[in-house]
């Protein structure tokens, strides 16, 4: 029992290192075995190390390594029991390795294992033999030993790994507390059952709270500042600990110093047993995001209130030029009808012409405001090409026979095809690339080339090709020419003029087709702009003659105008003058109304009188009462008044001008200023409605 007893208090004393046990028990195995070695080996593979020893003389160093099959213990390792040698010299004998090396004349030793895998081996030898053989008892102690050895490495082996556990995990813990307080994170751990609540020490930073105040889920709650959010949030809380499914939220907060503070939280729920047990969850102060959500809006707000003064501006100033300009125009189309002298005629012809240019400028910056505010429109419509361009042919004749330079078209690859396109915007791509050829060409020919090829089913590649024998454009100026007021060098800017949008229009029509437009040239040589647009085939005859169905119009004989009569409603004076003139030219007698009020008191008037105007012509900006209004309340005075064409004759220019004046119950839109033959074709297109359906009745409505 005494060994026994010795073994325990060994292996009892938690003071003792692993070290001074294993020397102890090989001390007290030596004694009982009466051998003066003992040593522990860890065997790993082919090498044998030694673990601790007691030996005299310390002859056998600790951790001294030898080759496992030099050494005895090879057979332990091999049988994987005791193997016991009384006396080497009988067995094994000198045909052991072991032998020739060592001079051990007697060796007891037994497998050493530690959870169950071999560890090594607890061995004892003598330098003599002994006389009698190792008893039964001897070998159970040496068992014991080793099972006591292979426990006490065990329990050394799960301490060292709860330590390397703990040290790894200390470190992680560490990291992670790093990296949520760099990364502003705060987290909190809630025990559903007792209700407690772990804080994060940046969570607390956060908040304000002091480092050792513990919280109460109900003093949580109260950091809400607003009574709807803290109601919302306990709602969900719950339900989440009721489903189990994850929670995000913010709210704004007051900190323990009372500071307002945005807080955005996710919480985790862990479940046992379907049961909500613990809640997890991180913490991330938002507010700079809500400051910067707060300054962006303010931003998109004043953004937006600029887009409405810009969009204004726009329209205040298409109205206050464009009134003026209708006034010179159309009292310079009204002189030139008279008879004139040749000084007389070439003056008033050349203050017509200033008026058009002045008109282009203006067009020219309405369209660039337009594209960029998002106001452009393109009435997409069969169109031909050919005719289109068969339009501006006589006009740029003239223009070519006045500066004395030639001018040819070929147009022959867009005949008989008619494309799908706004046969405006192309005209402008047109007028655009055919102006700027002859303004910067002096001498020699301006070309216009047409090519068109098969893009897919139903499409068409269209390239309008304009050349010229021009002054040329430089290399670095053809890198800008698409931009807005830059493509002239200022020499040609200040010698040709213009305002330099014209080519940044066109940029930005073609685009709209999917195509592009180029420019190659050289100074002195000339220059060749390439517009390419991609088109939709329109059935060539079908719709063409749908379109021209749509568009025929009945011309009245001078007869039947001189039965009708117009309403003029209309503020500025000189446009008065203007379109009363220009409505005499087309053979229509007018009345005039100042304002929305006077009109609708007008067309009263001629209503009770069985005298209904035929068309009335209307202004939008007027004081007292504006057009628009005024046209809802004649389309209220009834059958007759519902019926009558209004057309808007306006300076605003628009798109939403346009859907403005049709939405209050206007027929159509004119945006001034506006010539004879445009304001004719225009009118007649809504009488001859009248005419067609032989309303006899709007000159004596009985």
């Amino acid at each position: 029992m005494s060994i026994i007893q010795d073994l325990q208090t060994i292996s009892n004393d938690r003071a003792m290192l692993l070290d001074e046990k294993l020397e102890n028990l090989l001390r007290i195995g030596t004694e009982i075995l009466r051998l003066e070695t003992g040593i522990v080996s860890n065997i790993r593979g082919d090498q044998y190390s030694v673990q601790s020893v007691v030996t005299p003389g310390d002859s056998i160093p600790e951790d001294a390594k030898f080759s496992l099959f030099d050494t005895y213990c090879a057979d332990v390792a091999s049988a994987g029991s005791v193997v016991a040698y009384h006396n080497i010299d009988i067995q094994p004998g000198a045909s052991h390795p072991c032998f020739e090396k060592y001079t051990l004349k007697s060796y007891l030793a037994a497998p050493i294992h530690v959870f169950g895998e071999f560890y090594g081996t607890v061995n004892f030898s003598s330098l003599s033999p002994r006389e009698e053989v190792f008893s039964a008892l001897e070998t159970d102690y040496l068992l014991l030993l080793a099972s006591w050895i292979g426990n006490e490495l065990e329990r050394q082996q799960a301490l060292n790994n709860l330590k390397a556990q703990k040290v790894v995990l200390e470190e992680r813990n560490s990291l992670l507390n790093q990296i949520t307080n760099l990364a502003g994170v705060g987290t909190w751990e809630l025990n559903v059952d007792s209700g407690s609540i772990v804080w994060s020490g940046a969570l607390k930073r956060m908040l304000h709270v002091h480092s050792e105040r513990v919280l109460k889920p109900d003093e949580i709650v109260n950091f809400i500042v607003s009574e709807e959010q803290r109601k919302s949030y306990v709602n969900q809380f719950q339900e989440m600990i009721k489903t189990g499914e994850d929670f995000a939220y913010e709210v704004e907060v007051k900190t323990d110093a009372g500071e307002p503070r945005w807080l955005e939280s996710r919480a985790h729920p862990i479940m046992e047993n379907g049961r909500c047990v613990k809640v997890i969850g991180a913490t991330v102060d938002i507010t700079q995001m809500q400051i910067d959500k707060a300054v962006l809006r303010h931003k998109s707000e004043l953004a937006e209130s600029a887009l409405k003064a810009r969009s204004d501006f726009l329209a205040n100033m298409s109205h206050e030029i464009r009134t003026p300009i209708h006034g010179v125009q159309g009292m310079l189309e009204a002189l030139l009808a008279t008879p004139l002298n040749a000084k007389q005629m070439e003056l008033a012809s050349i203050a017509s012409q200033s008026a058009e240019a002045l008109l282009n400028i203006v067009n020219g910056i309405l369209d660039f405001s337009k594209f960029g505010s998002g106001e452009i429109s393109f009435e997409e419509a069969p169109t031909s090409l050919s005719e289109t361009i068969e339009e501006q042919i006589p006009m740029f004749l003239r223009l070519a026979e006045e500066k004395g330079v030639e001018f040819s078209a070929s147009i022959a690859s867009v005949k008989g095809i008619t494309f799908i396109a706004d046969k405006l915007r192309v005209g402008q791509v047109l007028i655009n690339l055919l102006n700027n050829a002859f303004k910067f060409t002096k001498k020699g020919e301006v070309t216009l080339e047409t090519k068109c090829t098969r893009y897919g089913r139903g499409r068409y590649r269209v390239k309008l090709i304009v050349t010229d024998t021009g002054i040329g454009i430089s290399a670095q100026q053809q890198k800008i020419i698409f931009t807005p007021f830059m493509q002239a060098e200022s020499s040609s800017e200040r010698r040709f003029g213009g305002t330099g949008l014209g080519l940044s229009i066109v940029k930005q029509i073609v685009e709209h087709y999917d195509g592009k437009i180029e420019v190659s040239s050289e100074l002195g040589i000339g220059a060749r702009f390439t517009a390419t647009l991609t088109l939709d085939d329109a059935n060539a005859g079908a719709m063409a003659e749908k379109r021209s169905a749509l568009n025929a119009c009945y011309t009245p004989s001078k007869e039947e105008l001189s039965t009708l009569k117009a309403l003029i409603v209309e503020d500025n004076e000189i446009n008065q003058l203007v379109i009363k003139e220009q409505l005499r030219e087309i053979g229509l007698a007018s009345d005039l109304a100042v304002n929305g009020e006077d009109a609708l008191e007008k067309v009263k008037r001629s209503i009770a009188e069985k005298s209904p105007y035929a068309i009335i012509l209307m202004d939008c900006h007027m004081p007292i009462m504006d057009g628009l209004e005024a046209t809802k309340q004649i389309r209220k005075l009834g059958h007759q008044s519902s019926t009558l064409p209004i057309i808007a004759l306006t300076a605003n220019a628009l798109t939403k001008d346009k859907e403005k004046c049709l939405k209050s119950g206007m027929n159509d839109f004119i945006s001034k200023p506006v010539g004879v033959s445009r304001l004719k074709e225009c009118v007649f297109r809504h009488l001859s409605m009248q005419f067609e359906n032989n309303v006899s009745a709007l000159k004596d409505p009985a």
